[in-house]
């Protein structure tokens, strides 16, 4: 796989967070990820049990159509999230700021330190808001899903998982080595791949906001969804962060 040409900057030599990171929120953040694997993996189970016992052109139908759904509406919640992060807010905002705004405005100042964390720290913070979303559905479906329900059950899944997965597909991408299957992925555009994301990561940094698997990018800069409602609200953004030139850099003592 050709590297990513996205900036490093340096890769910022102190490995230290910049943000809080407390033993109690990463065993909330395993908990989740095991709450998680638990229901997509009954649910994945009990589709499979809805197809075997009612195969067909509609079930058939019902499991593609909303699978692809949902993964496009995964793709695009987390476009809309990254432009609230990105453009919103800033790290001094109440709650939100250091757990959620700062980590997406420290990224474009040092995107290569997104490889320095494991996957809980990568993919827990996901899990933990996808469980608001999957604990629900566990009521909303029934125990032998038929006809729509095999639909909805389909788009709980993809959805569900393109979620969980985002911000994986996110640290591929700034990764200069994966795996083969995972080149075959990026390659294939069925995740985010590193050229489709060095487009957000290109001063101002007001573009390709979706990172899972970037289908929905062409789309939303295509009719500039963003930045109508931006100008819509009369909203300026914060500055980008500009990295300083070899010039300006210091000087090592």
């Amino acid at each position: 796989m050709g590297t990513s040409n996205i900036s490093d900057t340096s890769v910022h030599s102190n490995t230290g967070r910049h943000y809080d990171y407390s033993p109690g929120h990463r065993a909330l953040e395993i908990v989740a990820i095991a709450l998680c694997l638990a229901m997509l993996g009954e649910l994945s189970w009990r589709l499979i049990m809805a197809i075997v016992a009612a195969p067909g052109l509609a079930s058939m139908g019902w499991l593609v159509g909303a699978a692809l759904v949902g993964y496009l509406c995964a793709d695009l919640a987390s476009g809309i999230v990254h432009w609230l992060a990105d453009r919103f807010g800033s790290p001094e905002t109440p709650i939100l700021g250091q757990a959620f705004v700062h980590p997406f405005r420290e990224h474009h100042t040092f995107p290569k330190k997104i490889l320095e964390h494991d996957f809980v720290e990568v993919n827990g913070n996901n899990c933990v808001a996808m469980l608001l979303f999957l604990v629900p559905m566990q009521f909303v479906l029934p125990a032998a899903l038929s006809g729509a329900y095999v639909g909805l059950a389909s788009f709980t899944v993809t959805f569900s998982l393109g979620i969980f997965l985002t911000n994986q597909f996110h640290q591929w991408a700034h990764a200069s080595e994966v795996g083969p299957v995972v080149k075959v992925l990026q390659r294939s555009r069925l995740v985010l791949s590193p050229e489709a994301h060095d487009r957000h990561h290109t001063l101002p940094y007001e573009s390709d906001y979706c990172i899972t698997s970037g289908w929905m990018n062409p789309l939303l800069e295509r009719i500039n969804l963003f930045g109508n409602i931006e100008k819509l609200l009369n909203h300026k953004g914060p500055e980008p962060y500009v990295p300083p030139t070899a010039e300006e850099q210091p000087s090592a003592e």
